[in-house]
């Protein structure tokens, strides 16, 4: 069963050449592909500007450019997006190759050599290559995220200040529909108490939630929910995700170290939703709001302490 797709650009000037490689791609009983074909380096870089490829597939001599200086323009225009580059050369070319492979291309294949095995072979290697890449950006991307919010905590003692500015960064970061800060209170009610969400989908922030459809939540554990039709959700909590135009959610618990007892209380959630379509949520956005809520109890405490000394100072 073919799930996963990879996006191809083959560059190459000769039709036939082109029409090989689809072939040998069309074959392919473990990927599918979305396939574009450029006769010149101008045409294909003009594309990347708004389309990234997982791999491109290069002829190094292309009636404008050169293989070479095709990479250093991709290069130059499109910093961090990690596209795999395999190059296509001539037998005896080893020279070339290796100039390629340094300028920062992935791999390289010789076309008088060329099979559909190794053609392939080689797709998928670039095209985990990249998942890598862009796996390591975001760990890197979340480390940083949550290094910030742990130094605004040290420097802040406005917990509202640091909820907002956790939801806005988390938003950007996971490309969400809406992030939210849901605070429990001692009776069966919630709010919301820190939002950031998209234009064109419906605020929230300061909603007033009935406690009865998060009862699973109450429980203090993790909930990812790739599509909320498909999920073993009560009719409830589904008419109340709708209302809020979601389709898919991601919610971490928000746990405080309660006095006197090794049991940990529950303060609230950190909430991901996604309402344009269902998502497959990932490991490293699971992780992220982890570590985000144990910055978020800190902040909580902090505050709490703050304000108990303010009490007791007189004005």
């Amino acid at each position: 069963m073919r799930v996963h797709l990879i996006t191809v650009f083959f560059v190459e000037d000769s039709a036939e050449d082109r029409a090989l490689y689809r072939r040998f791609l069309d074959r392919d009983d473990r990927y599918t592909y979305e396939i574009y074909e450029f006769e010149s380096g101008k045409e294909a870089l003009e594309v990347c500007q708004w389309k990234t490829p997982d791999v491109i597939l290069l002829d190094y001599r292309l009636p404008d450019m050169d293989g070479l200086e095709f990479l250093h323009e991709l290069q130059r225009q499109t910093q961090g997006s990690h596209t795999s580059v395999m190059m296509l050369t001539g037998q005896g070319d080893e020279t070339i190759a290796v100039q390629a492979i340094k300028s920062g291309a992935q791999d390289y294949l010789v076309k008088g050599k060329l099979t559909a095995d190794n053609l392939r072979r080689a797709v998928h290697g670039a095209s985990k290559h990249k998942q890598l890449m862009r796996q390591l950006k975001q760990q890197q991307e979340q480390q940083k995220l949550v290094g910030a919010i742990a130094l605004h905590i040290r420097q802040s003692l406005k917990l509202q200040d640091i909820l907002t500015t956790s939801v806005k960064e988390v938003c950007q970061l996971l490309k969400a529909d809406r992030v939210l800060v849901y605070q429990f209170t001692p009776q069966m009610l919630g709010k919301v108490v820190a939002e950031s969400v998209l234009p064109q989908w419906t605020p929230i922030l300061g909603f007033e939630i009935e406690d009865t459809c998060f009862q699973q939540n109450r429980r203090g554990k993790i909930c990812t929910v790739a599509n909320i039709y498909e999920a073993d959700l009560s009719d409830c909590h589904i008419q109340l995700l709708e209302r809020f135009q979601v389709k898919a959610n991601l919610v971490v618990p928000i746990l405080l170290e309660s006095k006197g007892t090794p049991e940990l209380e529950l303060w609230g959630l950190f909430i991901v939703h996604q309402c344009s379509s269902p998502r497959q949520w990932q490991t490293f956005e699971v992780e992220l709001l982890n570590q985000l809520t144990v910055q978020f109890a800190i902040a909580i405490q902090q505050g709490e302490l703050y304000h108990k000394l303010e009490t007791l100072i007189p004005s």
